[in-house]
């Protein structure tokens, strides 16, 4: 296999998974002639004792030779990007991600010709950041075909792969992509020769598409503290249009620390927040991102219940339930904590009137008030929702 065990990693459950065992013997994972290894992100995560999502496969095999071992062993197949190698088996569900050796051949910052091949290290040598170039066997030995990659993430170095600006001009995404590694797994000051290479290529990111800035975006507002990563990148140039002065480094800082502490991450909180809780921002954000309506309708709730009177009592915490939802005033009190407009000490039974009270009905119709003898109109909706206003200033339970 011309590659030599570095380390020993212990079994993990998803190695030993029967869905995971049938895709790696389909592959001849466990021949004389090893055709298959587990990388990337699996690999490193396990080492790192992190909770591991996806399972990406490196192969020997050509698509065509290894779609057919998969569809011979009764596992579906589906070619998600055969002209880079790549097919994904799926057995209950659950997806595989097999991607033949390979090299790139031509790039232009947003795709790659490529060319396959049967050389371990050729193919580490074109992925981007060394801990993402260890691969493991079913047995749990690790190969490090680069001699690096498992000394960077011992260490938790982001690196990139060879020069940095070779990495960075062969995908433009990965100027994102560094920024959030960094966030996610490295201790100390990033490094200084990605840092450059980044900045000088900034520029670069926006000729890529608003659906991978998105993904890769969001993916960084979703790490435990994007206050600090954002900083670095603002301060680098990379995407200064979201640097706006309306936005607070602090108060989204404190919301990540609150949402974590109740359990109540919502990356729309955060994006407002970003947004200097500003609509003409979240506008400006949409000349890179492709925010989904959900998300501006989320915004849109958590500006309204941001309107009403502070959360420090119950029966404020109710009205916000009532006339806008359990999310957006679980989301709304945690901007309220940030902004330090509510009493800590008062949240945790905030927090339990949000999850559990249970949200009354107004107990009257317009046919209510027409039986009463208004007339259908205006002037009944007005009425009505006067008495409602009425009743809920009431706590909910008065007569109407």
């Amino acid at each position: 296999m011309n590659l030599k065990s570095i380390s020993k990693c212990d079994p993990q459950d998803w190695m030993r998974d029967q869905s995971t065992r049938a895709v790696m013997g389909a592959l001849g994972a466990g021949d004389e002639q090893v055709n298959a290894l587990f990388v990337g992100g699996c690999v490193r995560n396990a080492l790192l004792g992190e909770p591991v999502e996806d399972i990406d496969i490196a192969c020997l095999l050509l698509p065509d030779e290894a779609s057919k071992k998969l569809a011979t062993a009764d596992i579906k197949v589906i070619p998600t990007g055969i002209e880079h190698g790549t097919v994904t088996a799926v057995i209950d569900k659950k997806p595989f991600e097999i991607t033949t050796l390979r090299k790139d051949i031509e790039t232009d910052g947003r795709h790659a010709t490529v060319e396959f091949s049967t050389d371990w290290a050729e193919d580490a040598a074109r992925r981007d950041f060394t801990m993402n170039t260890l691969l493991m066997d079913m047995k749990g030995n690790v190969y490090d075909p680069l001699g690096r990659g498992y000394e960077d993430l011992q260490a938790r170095r982001v690196v990139f792969v060879g020069k940095p600006s070779e990495r960075i001009a062969e995908d433009h995404l990965r100027i994102l992509r560094y920024f959030r590694f960094h966030a996610l797994y490295a201790e100390g000051g990033p490094d200084e020769k990605a840092l450059s290479a980044c900045r000088e290529a900034a520029d670069k990111i926006a000729g890529l598409s608003k659906e991978r800035i998105t993904q890769e975006f969001f993916k960084i507002l979703s790490v435990e503290n994007p206050a600090d990563i954002l900083t670095l990148m603002f301060e680098n140039g990379i995407l200064p249009s979201f640097q706006t002065p309306d936005y607070d480094p602090e108060i989204l800082k404190h919301l990540c620390h609150f949402q974590k502490n109740y359990g109540l991450e919502f990356l729309a909180a955060r994006l407002l927040v970003l947004a200097g809780f500003k609509d003409e921002n979240i506008k400006r954000f949409e000349g890179f991102l492709l925010i989904p309506k959900v998300f501006k309708r989320d915004i849109k709730n958590l500006n309204q219940v941001l309107t009403l009177p502070d959360l420090n009592n119950d029966h404020a915490v109710k009205v916000a339930v009532y006339k806008h939802g359990r999310i957006p005033t679980a989301q709304a009190l945690m901007i309220e904590l940030a902004l330090d407009r509510v009493m800590n000490g008062y949240a945790p039974q905030a927090v339990k009137i949000i999850q559990n009270w249970e949200i009354p009905d107004f107990p009257l119709t317009g046919e209510d008030l027409i039986k009463q003898g208004l007339k259908p109109g205006p002037e009944l909706g007005a009425e009505l929702e006067r008495r409602e206003e009425a009743w809920i200033k009431g706590g909910f339970y008065s007569r109407v």
